[in-house]
């Protein structure tokens, strides 16, 4: 009998360690892991499988990006009732997300997305309008969408969004070539307190438009209008209302002025700002910003021949405890252009080219 009892030991120990122990510790690791491993933990045993599915802080991310297949993922995930808290979806670069796809998720699975605050549709180029009303139907939390390189999506798409999602802070929009004014009339109306807005390659837009943005949309942090060339000054000068924006990509801003310029620098706040092919600059402008916003980290004037030591020196008086990256490649007016003249300018600089 004690032969028996002294054998049965070791396996009630055993059974009480894969029980108790296991999930406990397999739990604290599970917040380290990708999804894809935590979906194969889920197979390990009953009790993990029940450890993890009952921990809903563990199953706040949807991450398809570069998948195939995607959309049926997407549909088949958000019918599982671990993902009902769902906070954030990837679907970046994924591959057969359809309209189709939004509307199922939309009438089967509306209610896991009542948490939903981030949503990444990039290069999703087979989303219309209407798989932007689907899928933003369901997701009255949401604070940040991304729908890069998209030129399916115009006008009625963005009228769907803030009509849908009324507390957005973050938009990406960069390559939507569909996109006008009236869509940023929609936005500057709706979403006063953006933080963040990408406008990247989205060509129908015109000085009107832009000039609601920074009329309406005062606490923007961050505004990219990289590849746009048609905007003006007119524009240009309004800039100067965003006083608390830190990134500015003006790339190729082909119309931009040193009295433009001059009223960008009134945004102190700015640590980075691109100028790459901004033509028209010279020392002028480049000196006001130096003088106005002393706490650059990031500066591109890649290209720009109007530009000399001058504008070195003044960035070195007021900017050279904070620059790191610096990129002065093609300023043929500038003589002091050598990694150890910079250095000796910029003692903090990292990075000497931005664009290769």
């Amino acid at each position: 009998m004690e032969v028996e009892e002294a054998g049965a030991r070791p396996t009630e120990i055993m059974e009480v360690w894969n029980r108790e122990t296991v999930p406990k510790v397999m739990e604290i690791v599970s917040t380290r892991l990708s999804q894809r491993d935590l979906i194969s933990l889920l197979l390990v045993s009953p009790w993990l499988h029940r450890t993890l599915s009952s921990h809903p802080s563990l199953w706040l991310v949807l991450d398809f990006h570069e998948m195939n297949n995607a959309g049926n993922r997407l549909v088949a995930a958000l019918s599982v009732p671990r993902y009902r808290n769902v906070k954030h979806i990837n679907l970046e670069f994924a591959r057969d997300v359809e309209d189709k796809h939004l509307e199922i998720v939309k009438s089967k699975c509306r209610n896991s997305l009542g948490n939903l605050e981030v949503l990444n549709f990039n290069s999703c180029q087979k989303i219309s309008d209407n798989g932007v009303e689907f899928i933003t139907y369901a997701c009255p939390k949401l604070r940040a969408f991304s729908i890069y390189w998209n030129v399916r999506v115009t006008d009625l798409g963005i009228k769907f969004l803030v009509k849908n999602c009324k507390h957005v802070i973050d938009l990406n929009l960069s390559g939507c070539k569909n996109i006008t004014d009236e869509g940023l009339k929609l936005i500057s109306e709706n979403y006063r307190e953006l933080e963040a807005l990408n406008l990247t390659r989205c060509i129908k837009l015109t000085d009107g438009g832009l000039q609601k943005i920074l009329l309406n949309c005062s606490l923007l942090q961050s505004l990219n209008l990289y590849a746009l060339s048609s905007f003006t000054d007119e524009a240009y000068r309004k800039i100067s209302l965003l006083i608390h924006l830190r990134f500015l990509d003006l790339c190729g801003a082909q119309n931009l002025s040193d009295d433009a310029l001059s009223c960008i620098a009134h945004c102190t706040e700015l640590a980075s700002l691109n100028l790459t092919w901004c033509v028209r600059v010279t020392d002028q402008g480049v000196v006001a910003i130096a003088e106005g916003c002393r706490s650059l980290e990031f500066l591109s004037l890649f290209g720009i021949v109007g530009v000399t030591d001058k504008s070195l020196e003044a960035l070195s008086s007021f900017c050279s405890n904070t620059l790191t990256t610096l990129d002065v490649n093609g300023c043929i007016g500038m003589k002091r252009r050598t990694r150890d003249e910079l250095l000796q300018l910029f003692p903090k600089l990292k990075c000497f080219k931005v664009h290769s």
